[in-house]
């Protein structure tokens, strides 16, 4: 079974007067020790695209990952970058992979390459340690759920088939309600809870699906029920127990 890093955002990097600069990963919330557990081998490090067409834009973000990773004492031997230029070697590539690395973007977009590419199938049966960051945690889910970032995304389908690899969903970027740019999106945010709750998370924050619970570190809120409440800080971690014959989150103590 894989273990699944859901991440909103792991801070690999930061802008100075229009320029992105690589940085070390964002370790408020011990990420680089809790990943540090699971890595078994550092030869090969797959970074997985959300535009496989874009193949600068991959190219840059690959490495700026691949870079701050490095900084931050997680040093891998070959980057691999799977978008469209290496999908008929998908196989091989994600076999070979020591971490497969989910890149953010949009969600919708990624997804269809991932259908194209039939990840959920090639994953599925694999035992690999998986990092997702924003789009690429909420892919992995069983059931997708994708809020709209604005109000031309309102008709979009917000609920599809993921990649089926863990059953929670997330809500990336998280700020609070008097810290939202779009007002509206707290209240869209507690109707949709209503049908599948979520964890909603702040960058930095991030949580560990181990195949035995669910671990939550930093600031977090749960949606459920049309309620929120926040049920993590930063510095702070906490488990989730699974329940696998219901699709629903019970926080454990």
């Amino acid at each position: 079974m894989s273990v699944i890093f859901l991440t909103s955002d792991i801070g690999a990097s930061k802008k100075i007067n229009g320029e992105r600069i690589v940085t070390k990963l964002n370790n408020v919330n011990h990420f680089i020790e809790n990943l540090e557990k699971y890595i078994k081998s550092t030869r090969n490090f797959v970074y997985v695209a959300s535009d496989s067409n874009s193949y600068n834009s991959n190219d840059s973000y690959a490495n700026i990952t691949f870079n701050s990773f490095k900084m931050s004492g997680l040093e891998f031997k070959n980057l691999v970058i799977l978008d469209n230029r290496t999908i008929e070697k998908a196989d091989g590539i994600l076999q070979s992979a020591d971490l497969i690395y989910l890149a953010g973007g949009d969600t919708r977009k990624q997804m269809k390459f991932f259908k194209d590419i039939k990840l959920r199938k090639k994953l599925i049966n694999l035992n690999k340690l998986i990092i997702g960051q924003s789009a690429g945690a909420l892919n992995l889910s069983d059931e997708v759920y994708c809020s709209p970032d604005n109000i031309g995304e309102l008709n979009e389908e917000r609920y599809f088939e993921g990649l089926g690899l863990t059953q929670i969903n997330i809500e990336p970027h998280y700020k609070t309600p008097t810290a939202m740019a779009w007002k509206d999106l707290q209240n869209i945010l507690l109707e949709d809870s209503k049908r599948r709750p979520f964890i909603a998370l702040t960058d930095g924050s991030y949580i560990v699906d181990n195949d035995e619970n669910y671990e939550i570190y930093g600031e977090a809120y749960k949606f459920e029920d049309g309620k929120c409440h926040q049920v993590c800080q930063n510095g702070q971690s906490l488990k989730l127990k699974k329940i696998l014959s219901v699709e629903r989150m019970v926080i454990k103590g």
